[in-house]
């Protein structure tokens, strides 16, 4: 048995020997360079083999010595939970991968839209295909599980029950929203007394998560508690709980006090209000023409800054003839942005659908009103983005392209045909430019035009894809263009009733 100070010293002969073989050295090793409990095991070998055996004595050596230890106690993993559907066809699953490949790289949110589309046609990703990240947003309910599988989140109860006041805190945060806005959907009223129960318990960025559940239904009903979160210790609940007092019509007691209504007057000084029309006269908001950039800053921050229904009072109008009356040609974009925003904020339903409107006029002029519509789009119902979409698509004047009405679709259209396509504006424009592409270049080497028909491949119903894809490759588009891999997959991608 060795004493310690006997491994000591053989240790540092090995580290020596080590260091002579890591700088290249080939000299031969003599009997006194080894340890000499290695004595024993060379006295039969020829000087030649004493380099060869050496280095297997010290690889087994180091394997003892250093045995590999985990940071922490290592603890199972749960097994990826099973969801309740067909996994793609193994012939479409490559397919998948190039496709979510291509949007993962500039588009996260169009990754939703993809796993929308297979899942209208009855069919989840693999996962050795595709998981979800951190990133992910926008997914389709269906995966949840997953989403917390890949977080190592586990709730303690059993998703298919019902989320009650006793089981609040067994759930997972995300599972608990989702719950919770089935609810809101189903029973507002249901809904808003869990939250007025519950949501004081929860930190500050969950508890403003839980209360921004309320815009589903938002109504009267929730005037109450709302008015009671103006006190709130968080300054974001409080700012949230306005925004909602203000679609409800009810204006909060923070917004009219002396500093409001003072901001509000200085920023109606910088607008003019006009009448225009002689029998039905039209109330117009013109912007006054400014002396320096200094007082177009100054306006630019108070039109962030001030309520819309501060403004309106002030100058003397209703909120809805403040919508109508801003004219969107004569303000900078920025401005517009800022009164949009604010508008999104704070303005109830009906002041929206006037808004909607205004903005609507203001797309004949060009292509500026789209991010003020996208804006909008959190505030309409399902129903009127998809009727807003379709009338960009038959509008006449407006610059629209489909990867501006993808942002308005929860999920693939089911009801579009290629007779109604073909004859759209924006179907010709990007028609036009395929021509040119191809007479240029001789492939789709534009970056737009390939995501423009990436944006096709994502909206457009199965049946519809076979003719736009027969008129491309007509055009010369080859058959095996990575531009159209999105098309190609929704054509291919046949319902499970069909298979």
């Amino acid at each position: 048995m060795l004493t310690p100070e006997q491994i000591q010293e053989e240790q540092l002969l090995l580290e020596r020997l080590q260091q002579r073989w890591m700088v290249g050295s080939d000299l031969p090793i003599e009997l006194d360079a080894l340890p000499a409990s290695w004595h024993p095991l060379f006295e039969d070998l020829a000087e030649e083999h004493f380099a060869s055996a050496a280095i297997a004595l010290l690889s087994q050596h180091q394997s003892a010595l250093y045995q590999p230890q985990t940071a922490e106690e290592l603890r199972d993993f749960p097994l990826l939970p099973e969801l309740n559907k067909p996994v793609l066809p193994y012939p479409m699953r490559a397919h998948f991968r190039r496709v979510s490949g291509s949007l993962q790289s500039h588009s996260t949110e169009q990754i939703g839209l993809l796993l929308q589309l297979m899942l209208q046609r009855g069919y989840i990703a693999h996962p050795a295909d595709w998981l979800p990240s951190s990133n992910d947003e926008g997914l389709p309910g269906v995966y949840l599980p997953w989403s917390q599988w890949v977080a190592n989140e586990q709730s303690a109860i059993d998703e298919k029950e019902a989320l009650t006041e006793e089981n609040w805190d067994d759930w997972y945060p995300a599972s608990r929203l989702v719950k919770l806005r089935e609810m809101r959907f189903s029973n507002p009223a249901a809904a808003l007394a869990l939250i007025q129960t519950c949501a004081a318990g929860e930190p500050a960025e969950k508890r403003l998560r839980i209360v921004q559940v309320l815009t589903i239904r938002l109504s009267e009903a929730d005037t109450e508690y709302l008015q009671s979160l103006l006190k709130d210790r968080s300054q974001k609940v409080v700012r949230l709980a306005s925004q909602y007092l203000s679609r409800l019509g009810q204006a909060p007691e923070l917004e009219g006090n002396a500093q409001t209504v003072s901001s509000a007057q200085e920023l109606a000084e910088f607008y003019e209000l006009k009448n225009k029309g002689l029998v039905n006269k039209q109330p117009q908001l013109l912007p006054r023409k400014l002396k320096s950039k200094k007082q177009q800053a100054i306006r630019s921050e108070l039109l962030q800054k001030i309520p819309l229904h501060s403004f309106a009072e002030v100058l003397d109008i209703t909120v809805a003839d403040l919508v109508g009356a801003w004219q969107f040609d004569t303000n900078r974009d920025y401005d517009n942005h800022s009164f949009v925003t604010s508008a999104v904020d704070s303005l109830p339903d009906e002041a929206i659908a006037l808004l909607v409107g205004n903005i609507e006029g203001y797309l004949d002029t060009g292509e500026a009103g789209m991010p003020l519509l996208h804006s909008l789009l959190p505030r309409l119902e399902q129903s009127r983005r998809a009727e807003l979409m379709f009338g960009l698509l038959q509008h006449k004047k407006a610059k629209v392209d489909f990867q501006d009405l993808l942002q308005f679709l929860p999920e693939p259209l089911t009801e579009l045909s290629w007779d109604g396509l073909k004859k759209t504006s924006p179907w010709k424009a990007l028609l036009k430019l395929v021509a040119e592409e191809l007479n240029e270049n001789g492939y789709l080497q534009s970056i737009y035009i390939q995501r423009e028909l990436t944006a096709l491949g994502l909206m457009l119903p199965r049946e519809t894809t076979q003719p736009l894809l027969e008129t491309l490759f007509k055009q010369g588009v080859l058959q095996a263009d990575p531009a159209t891999d999105c098309l190609r997959f929704n054509r291919g991608l046949a319902s499970v009733d069909e298979r």
